[in-house]
């Protein structure tokens, strides 16, 4: 049998970017930047050089030397000619302050930082952080917390990052602050910050994770009110007398997410009142342990007590109410299966339940 040999630089451009497109695109930089000319030119191409996620150097390896050595040449060598291109960053602890001081990233937009502890969170989102260089820059920001401190000093800290952060990224669109399972209580609260905290008006996503529903009612206060997808996780679902009068906000919702792992029983009380007023809503998602109650939390509820349909659609004449209505086309529910009535199916054609 022959055999024969081909050199992947007699290949065309088209090919070794189809060869290169099938690895990972921090593998094609670490191994073809620099190497020579035409490998150079092609690994610097838009395709491996727009979303670069270097937390999979320390995720991958266990030899921390090895760790630091593939760093130091994303560093020294990588970033600095190609930082013009890269429009979405993933960093973890081991590479934030390198990465983000090499250069401005003309293109940065989007920004995951992951495993932080609250410490380090607290001192780069800060007015004297070189972080602030990006503050006008960053429209997207997902930080994950990883931290194993006691209950007080995470409640405190916690709060302080994330205000911190709602205040320092003035072209916010998009949030998710999440707490890891390590931190077995949640302790976001705004309670204290309500009157003096400045929010980012335009930021239309938040997912977050608070201590106590009055968080809840309070990042729904006003400020926000370009906000149309809401994702909250609620430690404890409790009395309050807070309400909520801006139904501006409120009315631009287009998602909204609750979830509590606690026991409630304000079901009726805090969280009815709440939806009803969530009048161009698409899609709900309701995950709760309700007491307390006779009756399921099933869609008939969702029609007679939430949606209130027979008020909202003018007895089933209102044909506005209607076209709103057969926009939904999922609700989640933590119940037994239901059955749904006959005008429910006409109003929502697209529902899909589960």
């Amino acid at each position: 049998m022959n055999y024969s040999t081909v050199n992947i630089l007699d290949l065309s451009d088209e090919m070794v970017l189809t060869i290169l497109n099938k690895l990972n695109n921090i593998d094609v930089l670490y191994s073809f930047i620099g190497v020579n000319r035409k490998l150079d030119r092609l690994a610097r191409d838009i395709t491996f050089t727009q979303s670069i996620d270097l937390a999979t150097i320390s995720s991958n390896e266990h030899d921390d030397s090895r760790n630091e050595s593939r760093l130091d040449r994303f560093c020294f060598d990588i970033i600095p000619r190609i930082q013009d291109n890269i429009e979405c960053l993933t960093l973890d602890p081991l590479s934030t302050d390198r990465v983000l001081s090499i250069g401005s990233y003309s293109k940065l937009h989007k920004l995951t930082l992951v495993n932080f502890q609250l410490e380090m969170a607290s001192r780069i989102f800060n007015d004297g952080s070189s972080f602030n260089i990006f503050k006008h820059k960053i429209s997207h920001l997902t930080i994950t917390i990883n931290d194993g401190s006691t209950a007080q000093y995470i409640r405190k800290s916690s709060t302080n990052v994330l205000t911190n952060i709602l205040t320092m990224f003035t072209n916010l669109t998009y949030l998710h602050f999440c707490l890891k399972d390590i931190c077995h209580y949640p302790p976001t609260s705004f309670i204290d910050l309500v009157s003096t905290t400045c929010y980012p008006s335009n930021i239309i996503h938040l997912n977050v994770r608070v201590r106590n529903f009055n968080d809840c009612l309070c990042l729904l206060d006003g400020r926000l009110y370009q906000l149309q997808t809401f994702i909250v996780e609620v430690d404890k679902i409790n009395t309050t007398s807070m309400t909520i009068n801006h139904s501006r906000i409120l009315s631009n919702l287009k998602c909204f997410s609750l979830t509590s792992y606690r026991r409630t029983c304000n079901y009726d009380n805090q969280i009815v009142p709440l939806l009803r007023q969530m009048s161009q809503l698409e899609k709900l998602t309701l995950s709760l342990i309700v007491r307390g109650r006779i009756s399921f939390i099933d869609g008939n509820h969702l029609v007679n007590h939430i949606l209130n349909l027979e008020i909202v659609t003018g007895y089933f004449t209102n044909n506005a109410a209607r076209a709103n209505c057969s926009k939904l086309t999922r609700i989640i529910f933590d119940s037994p299966p239901m059955i749904y009535s006959e005008n429910f199916h006409l109003y929502f054609p697209l529902l899909y339940c589960k």
